[in-house]
C-alpha cells in the first residue's frame, strides 16, 4: 500500500515526528507513506487554504494539518463545508502538534493515521478526522 500525504505548513516543522511515529510503530515497513510539503509541488507556503483543499482533492492526496478554523470564506473549514462531496478525501487534523514530541502521543497519531489510510475509502466525505 502506498499513499502521499501533504503536510500542511502548520505542521511543517513537525514532519520528523510524523515519520518517527510510523517508524516506532513499525508501520513504515508495511505501508509506504511519502510525505510532501507545499514547496515540493512548487507552491508557496502562503498558498490559500481554499486552494490547498482543492489541490489535494484533485490529486488524491491526504492532507495532514494542525487545527484550523473558519476565519473567512477561503479558510480550510469553510471550504470543506462548502465544497465537500461524498467522494472527497478527509482532512486529517492533529489534535495537538506540540505533543508530537512525546513518543506515546506520536505513536497514537501514527496508529490513527494508519487506520485512516487502510480504510481511506470508508472515510470519504467525512470532511475532517482528528488524530489520535
Amino acid at each position: 500500500m502506498e499513499i502521499t500525504i501533504l503536510v500542511d505548513r502548520d505542521l511543517d516543522g513537525h514532519l520528523v515526528y510524523l515519520k518517527t511515529g510510523l517508524q516506532e510503530t513499525g508501520w513504515d515497513q508495511l505501508i509506504r507513506v511519502e510525505f510532501k510539503r507545499l514547496r515540493d509541488y512548487g507552491l508557496p507556503d502562503n498558498y490559500p487554504d481554499q486552494e490547498i483543499w482543492r489541490f489535494v482533492q484533485q490529486r488524491g492526496l491526504l492532507l495532514v494539518t494542525n487545527n484550523r478554523n473558519s476565519e473567512d470564506e477561503t479558510s480550510l473549514e469553510t471550504t470543506m463545508q462548502r465544497e465537500s462531496t461524498a467522494d472527497s478525501l478527509p482532512i486529517v487534523t492533529v489534535s495537538d502538534k506540540d505533543d508530537l514530541t512525546q513518543a506515546d502521543y506520536r505513536q497514537q497519531v501514527a496508529q490513527s493515521l494508519v487506520r485512516i489510510i487502510i480504510d481511506l475509502d470508508d472515510y470519504r466525505g467525512a470532511r475532517r478526522l482528528w488524530v489520535p
